[in-house]
């Protein structure tokens, strides 16, 4: 169901690809006048790699980045309705370099233009685009009510004749089950999975989603085992069976963990590690899952030191297949840096845990999170750095939640964050 387009969205995060860069590197761009005339050239891009490229290449100067998007948003809104400055795949590129710089509001500005430009165009293709952009958009900004209207356009198009749309109205009948469960409308969220008449392995994912979100653990194990068992009577190949299977068994061993179930949990990761002893994710999971919960301490640690390990290889075997480039392959993955300083301040060496968290808040895309800095400000408290944990805390309460597990996380730091402001206070005090 994944299309190139979603490359567009994730083209910043993304690790992996094979196609050459087709746009030439970026002038260095320093006057009002070189940052237009950037601006301008977008126009040129017509293939939907050379847009992806460009992206990539513009993410790489975030300052640049920002500028660019600030400029193009002033330009288009000054420009007559007839004398837009920028053509659709331009608007699109913009979109999604200004949701990568969190300026949801001019993302939203340069998408809806793309939609109303497919609109005069008459192009399914192009409407395809837009309405998946802004449906993504939605969902980041958690305006599910907005997604649900996108995804009702893209469904509201009988028989279309592009792949594209055909593409997205599948995105559509998904995203608008998820939306529906996000606004607590379970019963008519399941209602819709059974009207929509998935595959039954489909159908049983999408039951989990609901029952998870509804906190409903048992409902939501019990569909994912209904999927790995329908998975058996499907027609697809089995090695398409095989990943799926893979990957359902390490969703069930994260609900496992959001259910307390620690032990089947980890009999289900164990049974990973054994299927596919090169993946660092699953020996970093189980580290961090018995570490988090006080368990097998010493050899969490050797597991999640198992897990740098192997993604270093990783890294480099992509960098030798050409798949990644240099800058990508020296970066280290900042969940397991936060998996390694965590398994290390849980074993007490808090220098040492330090400096893993502190590596691992540096990641400007991927540590925006409250758990990791949270982690942090926990090391600082057991070094005795009161100040400096009062900081980080402050600062991870500015992060948005990712799920509920972040909002439960939110109350105790702080709670936390209270206590340590309050112990400072009481040493500030004058001595009597």
């Amino acid at each position: 169901m994944r299309t190139l387009r979603h490359v567009l969205f994730a083209a910043v995060m993304a690790i992996s690809g094979t196609m050459p860069l087709l746009a030439a590197p970026l002038p260095p761009a320093k006057t009002d006048d070189q940052v237009k005339e950037t601006l301008l050239k977008l126009n040129e891009l017509t293939t939907e790699i050379a847009i992806n490229d460009r992206l990539k290449e513009l993410a790489k100067d975030k300052p640049l980045a920002k500028r660019m998007v600030a400029m193009a948003a002033t330009m288009h809104k000054d420009a007559k309705p007839k004398e837009k400055p920028f053509k659709f795949n331009a608007s699109l590129l913009l979109g999604s370099l200004a949701k990568n710089q969190k300026d949801m509001k001019s993302a939203r500005m340069f998408f809806e233009y793309c939609e109303e430009n497919a609109k005069k165009l008459d192009s399914e293709s192009k409407m395809a685009y837009a309405l998946e952009s802004l449906i993504e958009l939605s969902w980041d900004t958690k305006d599910y009510d907005g997604v649900l209207m996108q995804c009702e356009k893209a469904l509201r198009v009988d028989m279309p004749e592009s792949q594209e749309m055909k593409s997205v109205q599948n995105i559509a009948v998904e995203k608008f089950v998820h939306a529906t469960a996000k606004k607590g409308e379970y019963e008519k969220a399941l209602t819709l999975v059974d009207r929509f008449g998935f595959k039954p392995w489909y159908a049983n994912q999408l039951r989990f989603f609901v029952h998870r979100e509804a906190d409903k653990y048992d409902d939501a194990v019990a569909a994912l085992e209904d999927a790995i068992k329908s998975l058996d009577d499907d027609e697809m190949k089995e090695e398409t069976k095989d990943f799926l299977r893979k990957r359902t068994r390490y969703t069930l061993a994260s609900t496992y963990v959001e259910a307390k179930k620690i032990d089947k949990a980890t009999d289900i990761l164990k049974s990973l590690i054994k299927d596919d002893p090169e993946n660092p994710t699953y020996p970093n999971d189980l580290g961090f899952i018995w570490c988090d919960n006080d368990m097998n301490l010493e050899e969490s640690e050797k597991l999640v030191r198992k897990a740098l390990e192997l993604d270093v290889k990783m890294r480099k075997k992509l960098l030798d297949e050409k798949k990644i480039d240099a800058d990508t392959a020296s970066k280290k993955t900042a969940a397991y840096l936060d998996s390694m300083g965590w398994v290390l301040f849980k074993n007490k060496k808090y220098d040492e845990a330090l400096k893993y968290l502190l590596e691992a808040a540096e990641d400007e895309e991927e540590a925006e999170h409250i758990e990791i800095w949270d982690h942090v400000a926990d090391t600082y408290m057991a070094l005795g750095k009161t100040k400096e944990a009062i900081e980080t805390w402050t600062k991870s309460l500015k992060f948005e939640d990712v799920s509920k597990r972040d909002i439960e996380r939110r109350k105790k730091v702080t709670s936390k964050l209270q206590k340590a402001k309050a112990s400072l206070d009481k040493k500030d005090e004058p001595k009597k």
